[in-house]
């Protein structure tokens, strides 16, 4: 009942100010209790144009400052046609036994959300159109994925996979997760990826054109195509994929590294 209730404040909140916030221009901030403070929690934030940022504190709940960018809009009286510079729109933000949701109807005007949340936690973020992706602090397995925007990841803990595909994609770990494989992909932007000085991984490494360039010695190893196949109702698919094998402080979890047209660089988390 306690979600419910907060689910139903917050959208009215958000509604009510469609009409005001144009003279007003300020954000709104929502903070969400956790069910269970103490455990850790999972965010999923998908919205099709939107700029995304999420930081981990030391902290027992979950504050979202969020702001709309002005749209325009028309209306025809019969004394003439006015100019609008407000647009309607809904945002829902649902928290349930630790996973916090945040969704919104679709609208052109693009959304800011900046989300304050505890330190050890899940995420999924998404979104499409002229928006960015930024996170940090936060300790946890990270699934990022931005169409035609960056997404830059810092002081990570755990695992992430992160897809772009006309922007750069920059990640930072403090520590990595030796049980997870990790993959990070864009088609038509710069790869940067942060490890600790003694972490050992595994790169697996598809690069058509750029340069690649590495903070660590790494060991080369014999690589040969992989091939994955799948069977569906549908048929069979079968990919064969040959990539570039090189190990970092003797190897570890497998981390693969794929862009087309950018450069991928491998540094020392803090250099």
């Amino acid at each position: 009942m306690k979600t419910t209730i907060a689910k139903l404040t917050i959208i009215f909140a958000l509604m009510c100010v469609c009409a005001t916030a144009n003279a007003q221009d300020e954000p709104q901030i929502i903070t969400i209790p956790l069910s269970h403070p103490d455990e850790p929690m999972s965010l999923d934030i998908s919205i099709i144009s939107a700029y995304i940022e999420v930081i981990g504190e030391d902290r027992a709940d979950a504050e979202f400052t969020v702001q709309v960018e002005q749209g325009s809009r028309k209306i025809i009286t019969p004394s003439g046609t006015k100019e609008l510079t407000t647009g309607a729109y809904s945002l829902e933000v649902d928290e349930h036994d630790n996973h916090i949701s945040v969704d919104t109807d679709w609208r052109m005007n693009k959304i800011n959300i900046v989300a304050r949340i505890p330190r050890r936690a899940d995420l999924e973020l998404s979104t499409t159109n002229n928006g960015e992706i930024v996170v940090s602090n936060i300790t946890g397995s990270l699934q990022l994925e931005n169409t035609n925007g960056p997404i830059t990841a810092s002081n990570i803990s755990g695992s992430v996979i992160a897809e772009s595909v006309n922007e750069h994609v920059d990640v930072s770990f403090a520590s990595i997760d030796p049980d997870s494989a990790m993959s990070f992909e864009t088609i038509n932007g710069d790869l940067t990826l942060g490890l600790p000085a003694q972490a050992g991984a595994q790169l697996n490494i598809d690069a058509t054109q750029g340069e690649i360039i590495s903070d660590f010695e790494v060991d080369i190893q014999p690589s040969k195509p992989v091939v994955e196949r799948r069977n569906d109702r549908g048929g069979v698919e079968v990919r064969v994929e040959s990539v570039i094998v090189a190990n970092i402080n003797g190897g570890g979890p497998v981390i693969k590294l794929k862009t087309l047209n950018g450069n991928i660089h491998v540094k020392k988390s803090g250099n």
